[in-house]
């Protein structure tokens, strides 16, 4: 699998006053690399469902060399229907020199959609639905209403390496959410920044899984919500390659 290397932010952190010299000290691993992202979110786009399991992504165009998966691979696909993409470090959009990158989305039964991702110098994250239609289906694309408001929740996550202790990752990533017990898809919750996500769209005294794919993987973590605060753990082996 290819791979793109580069520099990850890992900083020490440990106990001034310890017996030994390697004792209580935790590896911090910031994933903060990509700068400029898209959250691809492909549905199928009459119901509104996730997209089917067998779907495929391909960045095609004259800027595909420039485009990776968040977690630095250059292998790019769908998980449950999602995957965030972002231009290498190297490649920085400027006011007059905006990055577009095309994606292409192709399904069994489906016809085959492209769409266009540019990345600007003034958004460093953005969403990007794409409906796919199934072959001959010539209905009307589900619109799907806004989600309800509540009061704002704080969520900070940490993500785990599970066989490392030592280590501890710091996520910026993209999050879904769902009510646990529910077959309903995940729907876009927001962007963590080093692991911090504050929203308004968690209820009160109900249940939620989070959802956060990197690295071709989805990891999940569920929490009932009672109070303006939680700090969540998650397991991400993808991001302990370094």
């Amino acid at each position: 699998m290819k791979m793109m290397r580069w520099g990850i932010g890992i900083w020490l952190l440990g106990l001034v006053a310890c017996s030994k010299p390697t004792e209580n000290i935790k590896l911090v691993v910031d994933t903060d690399i990509i700068k400029y992202t898209a959250l691809v979110q492909v549905t199928d786009a009459q119901t509104g469902n996730t997209a089917p399991a067998n779907a495929s992504i391909a960045v095609v165009g004259a800027n595909a060399a420039h485009i990776y998966e968040i977690s630095g691979k250059k292998e790019i696909k769908l998980v449950q229907g999602m995957v965030t993409i972002g231009l290498h470090p190297d490649i920085v959009p400027t006011a007059q020199n905006p990055i577009t990158a095309t994606v292409e989305i192709a399904a069994p039964g489906y016809t085959t959609q492209r769409k266009n991702i540019t990345f600007t110098a003034t958004a460093r994250q953005q969403t990007v639905p794409i409906g796919i239609a199934r072959v001959g289906n010539t209905a009307p694309p589900i619109v799907v209403p806004p989600p309800p408001v509540y009061q704002e929740v704080s969520l900070n996550f940490t993500g785990r390496c599970p066989n490392r202790p030592d280590v501890e990752i710091r996520p910026s990533v993209y999050v879904s959410f769902r009510k646990v017990g529910t077959s309903e898809s995940f729907k876009y919750l927001g962007y963590m920044d080093k692991g911090n996500i504050t929203t308004n769209l968690l209820e009160m005294g109900a249940s939620y899984e989070f959802q956060i794919i990197y690295g071709g993987n989805s990891y999940t973590v569920s929490q009932q919500i009672d109070q303006a605060s939680y700090n969540l753990t998650v397991d991400m082996a993808a991001a302990c390659n370094f």
